[in-house]
């Protein structure tokens, strides 16, 4: 791309202008060698001004479109940056853009009263800050920077003024015209179009990434992203939440569909916003997600064939390892098959499911769904997982539901994404996937059987405020105390809901998580997952399935119904079969 010179537009008249006509003067009277004189100096002041207007239009080729006030000493440097590549979601929406504007500066070697112009611009000029102008203004260097994004009138009103201080220039600033929407993935760039976070600074990092016509196409729809992010500022607001997050991920290719972190920030004004809501909780937080493990738990000792789902596990009565003592949030005191340990979101039951399992085979499970190490992924600012301390019985107990290990959000989505898609974890991605490229994790019988178990999660379990008519939605509650300073705090609670949809054929995983829900009226005051993440999903689902062209299936429905009442009656009957452990 040619860099071009950046126009200046001075309201005072054209210095170059002035000179020429100056140069131009014939003195009267003079002799003919005074003339002759005159004559030479008047070639070598052309030919020095030839070559210092040479080295002026080298200068300005070498000047970006925008200001930076470098100190009182020195001139304004700045720096030529190329176009910078439109972003868009997956249908061609504008996520990021330029436009065209112009600078106010001012050539304050010029001016004698800061104040009194300060005072005369503010007049015209309804944004600018006249204090701070004065302050500007007042400084020995030559120039300054003070206002962008002048409109035409005010432009116009400038140059009305006949200041030869003041300087107009055209100027290219980032605009991102859905605002909040998307901000913690799309990011934003400087003033001098250096990008500084998100996608904006992925671009600049020298990353593969594919362009055309320069535009840099995501996976994002951003119809899906506002409904999440709508539904997630309600919960917000229902449950007093200081935070939420969302995201939903393509369970076939790994496209991601929407990521919502709250509270988030304009990304035109990222500065107007503390910085604490620059942080995305999907990709840099770590959270003991809680009892969403238990669907990697029960995956993992289904697929090694350490259990069966009719397995029978007792859980009548706490259990003890050590000094420790595991007991349920939901106890149903007595023994419970493995589909129930699930159902109930047994702590005890999952505790002894996880130490069927060999501890060698447990970290390498949890290796193959990447929670040892950072996403092989496009996200910027990818998170490593606090590891496991030891994987002694107590810390493989406590892990199988999601207590003393840490993980991003991001995380579980994906491995949650390849527990209901046939087994196949493929890595999330910000970009459209022309060719997936997975890896399988457990068996596609395995995840058939997870699917079928995490539908019960939903119609007779912690579940059932998630549940969509005609969309069969499968999901896993999740409960955890806040780990803080070496010990959890029992008031305050992360919660979560993993799902997918439509159940029979998964298409979507999501995960929702509030950050610290009260009690309401509503859920009695209770604040576990299943009152307020639970409840947060199925309005979000119910939302955007019609947005992604996924329909309610009726007949599906109707005939659930009647398997799940058939089931009902067979569960009411004594139990029979099935292996016993303690």
């Amino acid at each position: 791309m040619a860099r071009a010179s950046t126009p200046i537009v001075r309201a005072g008249g054209d210095w170059a202008a002035v000179m020429g006509s100056r140069l131009g003067q014939r003195p009267s009277d003079l002799s003919h060698h005074a003339v002759e004189q005159t004559r030479r100096r008047l070639r070598v002041a052309l030919i020095s001004f030839s070559l210092v207007f040479v080295v002026l239009i080298g200068r300005l080729a070498d000047l970006t479109t925008s200001y930076e006030v470098i100190g009182s000493s020195k001139a304004a440097q700045t720096i030529v940056k190329q176009e910078r590549p439109i972003i868009t979601d997956r249908h061609g929406v504008v996520l990021a853009t330029q436009i065209s504007t112009t600078t106010l500066g001012a050539d304050t070697s010029q001016i004698e009263n800061g104040a009194a112009m300060a005072r005369q611009l503010s007049e015209i000029l309804p944004r600018l800050n006249q204090s701070r102008a004065a302050q500007l203004l007042s400084r020995q260097g030559p120039y300054v920077k003070l206002q962008t994004g002048l409109t035409p009138d005010e432009r116009r009103a400038v140059l009305n003024l006949g200041n030869p201080a003041l300087q107009l220039k055209k100027a290219t600033s980032r605009v991102y015209p859905n605002g909040e929407v998307a901000s913690h993935i799309v990011g934003f760039s400087s003033s001098d179009m250096r990008g500084l976070s998100g996608i904006e600074l992925w671009l600049d990092q020298g990353e593969e990434f594919s362009l055309l016509d320069n535009q840099f196409e995501t996976s994002l729809d951003v119809r899906v992203q506002h409904s999440v992010r709508d539904e997630l500022m309600r919960a917000m607001e229902k449950f007093s939440a200081k935070g939420a997050a969302a995201a939903i991920m393509d369970v076939h290719n790994g496209e991601i569909i929407a990521s919502v972190s709250l509270p988030d920030f304009d990304a035109n004004r990222p500065t107007a916003s503390p910085k604490s809501t620059h942080f995305n909780k999907i990709i840099q937080g770590k959270y003991e997600l809680g009892s969403v493990f238990k669907v990697f738990t029960v995956a993992m000792a289904l697929d090694g064939g350490y259990v069966t789902r009719d397995d029978i596990f007792d859980a009548s009565e706490p259990m003890k390892i050590g000094p420790e003592k595991i007991s349920d949030d939901h106890p149903q005191n007595r023994p419970l098959t493995v589909d129930e340990i699930l159902v109930h979101s047994s702590n005890i039951g999952s505790s002894k499911i996880a130490l069927q399992v060999p501890e060698q085979m447990h970290e390498e499970f949890l290796q193959r769904l990447g929670m040892r190490d950072r996403i092989a992924t496009d996200f910027p600012a990818r998170v490593r997982p606090a590891p496991v301390s030891r994987w002694t019985d107590i810390e493989r107990a406590t892990t199988s539901y999601g207590h003393g290990i840490s993980v991003s959000p991001l995380h579980v989505l994906v491995a949650g994404g390849a527990m209901i898609n046939g087994g196949v974890l493929y890595p999330p991605s910000l970009q459209k996937v022309a060719m997936p490229i997975g890896q399988r994790v457990v068996s596609a019988q395995t995840s058939s059987t997870l699917r079928d178990m995490m539908r019960r999660v939903v119609t007779v379990g912690t579940g059932k405020k998630a549940n969509v008519e005609g969309y069969a939605v499968i999901g896993k509650t999740g409960t955890a105390n806040k780990a803080q300073q070496g010990t959890y705090n029992e008031d305050a609670r992360i919660t979560s809901f993993l799902s997918g949809f439509p159940g029979h054929a998964p298409r979507y995983v999501m995960l929702v998580m509030l950050d610290e829900p009260t009690g309401i009226e509503a859920t009695y005051g209770q604040t576990g997952a299943g009152w307020n993440a639970a409840p947060t999903s199925g309005n979000i689902i119910k939302r955007i399935a019609p947005i992604l062209g996924v329909l309610p299936n009726r007949d599906a429905t109707q005939q659930e119904a009647k398997l799940l009442n058939l089931r009902q009656t067979a569960m009411a009957e004594p139990t029979s079969g099935g292996s016993y452990a303690p």
